[in-house]
């Protein structure tokens, strides 16, 4: 069967579509990415405009007419969270289901952690308790976990496209302003990183392409070799601090010219960054390596849980229920051990 899964971000909207195999895994045909700023304008008044959600339509339409003409035999598509946190965020995803037929729903920070992880662990063979943090658009995700299995996790309204509308009004930023950034994501990650570090963890890792672009970024300003793979990024506190102060004194010319930022998403570094400080300040981390996966791969992982256990539930047979069963178990394994969803790049 074909599978389509689209993410509407606050910041961006993600197609990707892709065949489930006969042997519990999925290799994708298609992937597509439209920076629609969803939130742009409305996450600090908790209310998405008008031309956000007719931009974020447009895209979506012609996702549809891509999923139609591409086969596409089931489709889950979530809304994150500038639609979960704005108050016509259910006229936003009504719209959407009227005009492009895509039945899309509002995920809970707390899910949207769970499917961010199932999206990491598939593509990390991690062999030991992790501790890992995501910044999207609208909010951060903090998850702790061994193997499959999800100690603790939090969604938190720390965003990079959030912490600009809410603190940056000029560029480069008053002093005044980082200060109270500054002092704002020290206050909410607080009971976070109390609860987070009752929970061990031998590795700490980042994820999401904005996290992957302050890396880069502390890597381009101190004159290092840039990485064959994004899995050897890794940023260091000190080496995120110079990178911080370096920010506070940079407009966009300079961020896009001399840290070779990419230019859609350079003015929200600033503001992941000092939430990113604070972050491993709090938990004593010292080392932060980047890791793949996002949540549309968890959607992926988690489809191809639930459309095995509906197969089973439908098997009268015991004898082959059992070994349906067995099947299952067989594909469980395989997520535990990172190897369910193949991501395999389309040719041109």
């Amino acid at each position: 069967m074909t599978l389509g899964i689209i993410d509407v971000g606050t910041n961006s909207i993600h197609l990707l579509i892709g065949v489930v195999t006969l042997q519990g895994g999925f290799h994708v045909i298609l992937k597509e990415r439209d920076m629609t700023r969803l939130g742009e304008g409305g996450l600090r008044r908790g209310m998405l405009t008008r031309a956000a959600m007719d931009r974020a339509i447009r895209i979506l339409k012609r996702y549809a007419s891509t999923l139609r003409h591409s086969g596409v035999d089931h489709v889950e598509a979530v809304a994150t969270s500038a639609a979960r946190g704005a108050r016509n965020g259910r006229t936003f995803v009504r719209r959407v289901r009227e005009r492009t037929k895509i039945p899309l729903r509002v995920i809970t920070g707390r899910e949207e952690a769970r499917l961010t992880y199932l999206g990491i662990y598939q593509a990390h063979n991690f062999r030991h308790p992790v501790s890992i943090v995501t910044f999207g658009g609208g909010s951060a995700q903090v998850i702790c976990g061994s193997g499959f299995k999800m100690g603790y996790a939090a969604s938190v309204p720390l965003g990079g496209a959030r912490l600009k509308q809410m603190f940056f009004q000029n560029d480069p930023p008053l002093p005044e302003e980082v200060v109270a950034l500054q002092r704002h994501v020290q206050r909410v990650w607080r009971p976070v990183v109390k609860e987070a570090r009752r929970h061990r963890w031998a590795q700490a890792f980042g994820a999401s392409a904005t996290v992957g672009q302050v890396m880069l970024a502390a890597r381009v300003r101190a004159g290092k070799r840039l990485p064959n793979a994004p899995e050897e990024l890794s940023i260091t506190q000190p080496q995120l601090k110079k990178l911080i102060d370096w920010l506070c004194h940079a407009d966009a010319r300079a961020r896009i010219q001399e840290a070779e930022l990419d230019p859609r998403r350079e003015d929200l570094v600033l503001g992941v960054a000092i939430a990113l400080q604070a972050w491993m300040t709090g938990c004593g981390i010292r080392t932060l390596r980047f890791t793949p996966g996002s949540i549309r791969e968890g959607l992926v992982v988690d489809f191809l849980i639930r459309h095995y256990e509906r197969r089973i539930r439908k098997v009268e047979n015991p004898l082959m229920q059992l070994l349906a069963m067995q099947e299952l178990d067989g594909m469980r394994l395989s997520v535990r051990r990172g190897r369910p969803v193949r991501v395999v790049r389309r040719l041109r």
